[in-house]
């Protein structure tokens, strides 16, 4: 039977014991200090703490936007499940139930605003919604919650089994963080972030348990093709620290660092000088930013939030206990190796090599591509000492002095050339076109999936790709600028090289003791410098302040490193450097720029007969010239009846 709650229950679902829990004073903590909690938030944290900690899956919150704690009620599908009614089938219920609900709801607001100033007039269910908003002091409230209604499902089992899963990992990270000099509290961002779910890859393209977005990985970890850092708990952990200490040490609030963590700091900056504030109070009442939607809003509340069901997790989780830490020793490999050869030398199943070396992409765990020398492999602790043996038994044929020949398989998407997939991966037109018979390379399509050949891999002379000897560790010794949030480990990792190869390369004694703006030797290992340049191919719509927004850097530096003088003479098709390539010779020096942020948040408006850019944008509280700018309207006069909308959230 399909059960829908009745909508308009009050600004608290939950009554007796379960809603008294989550009144009750939650236990203080010496972090208080470093994380505080503004009275504006404190609606918004009472809301996420439900979520994590009493809304179950099979729950659905109806909400407004602006006010998340104001919930007109909840969709239950709990009876259901109890039931055996399959998810799938529970989801697609939701779905019409909530589109349902919106519109009962913007038909009683209405209805409530056309008569706020008489509310005895109003039946029972249309006073519920008067009397939820009737302490906000503006009459015109019920109107700005016309498209501010939002659902969101519980996450209760999520959470619980992040309570579970997370005992694996915190250990280690609280260390990581302690040895940053770092709140240990920011280490349960993941619960934010990912719900401890190693596997995690959300829409936009995030990965790992603090889903970092390609761009900020690049800067604090290594992503290429053999392993992607974002999946490791403990390389992403370091990460995640060095990030957020940069973040503090730009902004200078924790409230406002967590919040960059979502948003981008540079971004934040500037949103912050955009309004003349200081704090992440000032952003939530004064910044109208396109990108600041729902998600960056509420980032900070959600976090808190997640704090308090961590340190309460024995009220809130009587029956879930951590599981147990993952204690592994760590072997450096020496030569170009085998996934599956150093997983029979561990002694252990797939699944448990798998868990402590996830990084490594398919290709490499699939035997397409070796594992490279310097790298780090992890095996189950006490096992290093037996595993070192073997290893260095292992005979020709079993490790080499070369990297595999491979193909990289891409999927054409619509926009796409075949140029931008040759510099997307370093190749050329020429090789791909080879590679896959193609020849005219005008002539591909959306959807087909074409071989791409592998970044400074040697031809012979008709074009055929043949295997590259393996560099020696003194082939190719780059020089690296050190910047803000490096560490001689990450450096190591991104060049193919070792942290011991470093210090010997530059006498460094002490692996700790290097200094932003230091320049050190790199002896590297199966690297060129091309794959250190990072580039964004312009597409229609571009400016350049909003690549600087997406990449977190600035305007002026984008201009001074690509040697535009007018910022306004980008064309569809141009590739910008978001940074300087590593050479022999040179240094490589980096624009300071974090993860980007989510897609933009925006609703759809289908134009009506006789409505004009001006009522709409008034009803949405936004200007003309932005709803404008936003869709690309050259001509506000000419919107159609029936044309649809993407109006950006306040």
């Amino acid at each position: 039977m399909r059960l829908i709650a009745t909508i308009l229950v009050g600004a608290s679902l939950f009554t007796g014991a379960a809603s008294a829990a989550s009144e009750t004073t939650l236990k203080t903590s010496k972090e208080d200090a470093v994380f505080p909690r503004p009275a504006q938030l404190e609606g918004a944290v009472s809301f996420w703490r439900k979520i994590f900690a009493e809304y179950s899956e099979n729950q659905v919150v109806i909400h407004s936007m602006d006010y998340p704690n104001k919930i007109y009620g909840v969709l239950d599908y709990r009876d259901d499940a109890a039931r055996g009614v399959d998810k799938t089938t529970i989801r697609t219920r939701a779905r019409e139930d909530e589109r349902a609900a919106r519109d009962k709801i913007e038909r009683l607001l209405k209805l409530v605003h056309a008569n706020r100033k008489t509310p005895q007039k109003l039946d029972p269910e249309a006073r519920k919604v008067y009397e939820l908003f009737a302490d906000i002091d503006d009459p015109n409230v019920y109107r700005d919650q016309l498209d501010r209604v939002r659902s969101q499902r519980g996450l209760r089992e999520r959470t619980g089994n992040a309570m579970a899963v997370s005992g694996r990992y915190l250990p280690n990270m609280e260390a990581v963080f302690k040895s940053y000099q770092l709140p240990v509290g920011l280490t349960r961002l993941p619960l934010v972030e990912s719900s401890f779910n190693v596997d995690a890859y959300s829409k936009v393209g995030a990965a790992g348990i603090w889903q970092f977005m390609p761009s900020s990985a690049r800067i604090y970890m290594r992503l290429d093709e053999v392993v992607d850092d974002r999946r490791d708990p403990w390389f992403a952990t370091d990460g995640a620290a060095r990030h957020l200490r940069d973040d503090y040490a730009l902004l200078q609030q924790w409230p406002l660092a967590v919040t960059a963590y979502n948003y981008g700091r540079m971004g934040l900056a500037r949103a912050l000088k955009a309004v003349d504030g200081s704090t992440l109070e000032d952003l939530l009442d004064d910044f109208d930013g396109r990108r600041f939607g729902f998600a960056s809003r509420n980032f900070y509340a959600e976090f808190l939030a997640a704090l308090d069901v961590a340190r309460n997790r024995d009220r809130y989780y009587k029956d879930v206990q951590p599981e147990k830490r993952l204690d592994f020793d760590v072997i450096t490999t020496a030569n170009y190796v085998p996934y599956e050869t150093l997983r029979e030398l561990a002694s252990i199943d797939e699944a448990s090599f798998r868990r402590l070396n996830p990084a490594y992409q398919d290709e490499v765990v699939a035997g397409k591509l070796y594992i490279p020398p310097h790298h780090e492999v992890r095996v189950p602790a006490g096992l290093g000492k037996t595993f070192k043996l073997a290893y260095a038994g292992l005979g020709q044929g079993r490790v080499f002095d070369r990297q595999r020949v491979y193909w990289i398989q891409h999927r054409v998407a619509r926009g796409e050339t075949l140029g931008g997939i040759a510099h997307r991966y370093g190749s050329s037109i020429r090789d791909i076109q080879q590679a896959n018979g193609i020849r005219n390379p005008r002539l591909i399509r959306i959807g087909q999936t074409i071989k791409v050949p592998p970044r400074d891999t040697p031809r012979d002379s008709s074009g055929v790709v043949i295997a590259a000897a393996a560099p020696s560790l003194q082939s190719t010794v780059l020089q690296h600028r050190i910047a803000s949030g490096d560490t001689l480990g990450a450096i190591a990792r991104r060049y193919g090289s070792s942290v011991s190869d470093i210090q010997r390369a530059n006498g460094i004694s002490d692996p700790r003791l290097i200094r932003i703006g230091q320049t050190i030797k790199v002896p590297a290992s199966g690297v060129s410098a091309q794959a250190a340049v990072m580039t964004h191919r312009v597409r229609s719509g571009d400016t350049l302040g909003g690549i600087a927004d997406r990449y977190d850097t600035t305007v002026s530096a984008l201009k001074a490193l690509n040697g535009i003088s007018n910022p306004r003479s980008l064309r569809s098709g141009q590739v910008i450097r978001l940074q300087e390539a590593a050479t022999a010779d040179g240094g490589l020096q980096e624009l300071a720029y974090s993860k980007a942020s989510s897609e933009p948040s925006y609703r759809l408006h289908r134009v009506e007969s006789g409505q004009t850019l001006s009522a709409i944008s008034r009803r949405y509280g936004i200007s003309s010239a932005r709803l404008s700018s936003y869709n690309g309207l050259t001509d506000p006069d000419q919107v159609r009846a029936g044309t649809l909308l993407k109006v950006p959230e306040r």
